[in-house]
Parts: structure tokens; sequence; C-alpha cells
């Protein structure tokens, strides 16, 4: 038996979240209370706006440059900012958020969720336009 904590973790098979980025997860088990993944945007693409019912998320720039939505429930409106390298953001439950590519060239980011993201999306709630959600917590 080796230490699970000193396993090399590389990335898995490429797949599409709901809101149309392609992610790459990571393998971190034994790890059970958060996933990692990571997450290209290509500049021009649209992403759709989406919120994870349970989940929280921190979305960490790689490489590039990320314009990051969500809605300000106190403002009554969506609200941007736009993040480099070394640069992250954080995201609630029922928060919306809709990520762009603000650069020429392409956006790497990690995603790195908890509790775990569900292999199925199930947590994942796909939106037309940001929007205050209720809190279900």
């Amino acid at each position: 038996m080796g230490n699970a904590t000193l396993r090399v973790r590389r990335v898995g098979p490429r797949v599409v979240a709901p809101d149309d980025v392609p992610v790459w997860p990571f393998d971190l088990a034994p790890a059970r209370h958060m996933t990692l993944a990571e997450g290209l945007l290509e500049p021009g693409a649209a992403y759709q706006p989406h919120a994870h019912r349970t989940i929280e998320q921190v979305t960490y720039v790689l490489a590039g440059r990320v314009r990051v939505t969500s809605f300000d429930k106190d403002a009554g409106q969506p609200q941007s900012v736009e993040l480099e390298a070394g640069e992250c953001v954080v995201t609630s439950p029922q928060e919306t958020i809709e990520f762009a590519c603000a650069g020429e060239s392409p956006a790497r980011v990690l995603f790195v969720t908890s509790p775990p993201y569900p292999a199925d999306h199930s947590d994942t709630i796909v939106l037309r336009e940001h929007q205050a959600l209720p809190d279900e917590g």
C-alpha cells in the first residue's frame, strides 16, 4: 500500500460541463470533500450563466485573462470582474456565475469544488440570464 497523499494526480478525459466549458477532472481519491478540474476558455466562445445548488467553487486562473460575471443581489443586477493568472474568485451555492475569456489567447483555469462535483452534473442549474436565486440552505 502506498501513501495516497504522495500519489501523482493527472487530468482525466475531457468532459463538457453544463455551461459548455470543457474541463478535465482530476482523480483525487481518496479525497471525499472536494473535486478539482482544469478548464479551458476559448476566445470568443459563449459559456452559459449557471449556478450550483450546494457547491462552493473556487475558480483560479492559471493562464490568460477571464471575465467572471455573477448576479449581485445587493445591486439587483449582474456584476463582472476580470481576473488574470494568479487570481481567483469564490462562488457560493445558489450564486450565478458565467465565464468568458477576456484575452486573445485561451485561458486556463482550475475549478475546486466542495462538496465534490457530481459526475451526473445534477448540482448545476443552467440559466438563460443572471438572476437572484433563493437560498436553499
